[in-house]
């Protein structure tokens, strides 16, 4: 907890969620009203996080129409400018936990991995004559994850009980939408920093299992396809 709240992780949190810009929460806080207390906030998180009085606001939720889907949205959650510089600070330092065990067969939301490079390995596997796919994802996967199963998956490799009382309280924080607080009992809000980080440790035995049963797994987020020789093998993939 200390390398999370440590004024130089702080700082570099600071200028990554001010690079990414973006709307402010439910407290209106825009990125040039943070910046122009930057120090006083900053000393206030270090503070917050260090005595363990640090409690996240709800996120304020947006419906975001779904690409091709017309009538259907997604939930997108909002955190303040204060709440995502606090999140940043904590993937800063779970990024470097997590990355060596998550699978070779996921590629979203990490660093030096896109979506051309995810691309890249199943034209390869097409080319060696992989051509039937199973196209598939985890439905409404945001909103339904399990907070102790989470929770259960971080602890074996984080052991500060504080930490995993932080990610706790930023998956319970509650949302605003249409003006009325929502608690979240279940889910990790599509929108929060830390969210992606979360998704790829909850999934990544689902990576690790489909694995060893055989399959050509290829997964970007809740997203992902198996790419097989032939069409009784992509049923059974199904």
């Amino acid at each position: 907890m200390d390398k999370v709240y440590k004024r130089k992780n702080l700082e570099m949190a600071w200028l990554r969620v001010k690079r990414n810009a973006g709307a402010g929460g439910v407290d209106e806080q825009s990125v040039e009203d943070f910046e122009s207390r930057l120090e006083e906030q900053l000393d206030r998180l270090h503070a917050e996080l260090r005595d363990g009085k640090y409690e996240p606001l709800p996120v304020l939720q947006q419906l975001i129409p779904k690409s091709g889907q017309p009538g259907k949205f997604r939930p997108l959650g909002i955190p303040t400018i204060y709440d995502r510089v606090c999140q940043q600070a904590l993937l800063n330092r779970l990024e470097p936990i997590f990355e060596s065990v998550f699978d070779a067969a996921s590629f979203g939301y990490r660093r030096g991995r896109s979506t051309k490079d995810a691309l890249r390995k199943i034209w390869k596997e097409l080319a060696e004559g992989y051509e039937w796919i199973v196209d598939a994802d985890l439905k409404n996967f945001f909103g339904t994850v399990e907070h102790e199963k989470l929770l259960t998956l971080v602890g074996q490799r984080v052991s500060d009980s504080r930490v995993l009382r932080l990610i706790e309280q930023m998956l319970k924080a509650g949302c605003i939408a249409e003006g009325k607080r929502l608690a979240t009992e279940q889910g990790t809000p599509q929108g929060g920093v830390v969210s992606p980080i979360l998704s790829n440790i909850l999934l990544t035995p689902f990576d690790g299992e489909m694995r060893r049963r055989g399959y050509r797994l290829t997964r970007y987020a809740d997203d992902w396809v198996v790419t097989c020789r032939t069409r009784p093998e992509a049923h059974q993939a199904l």
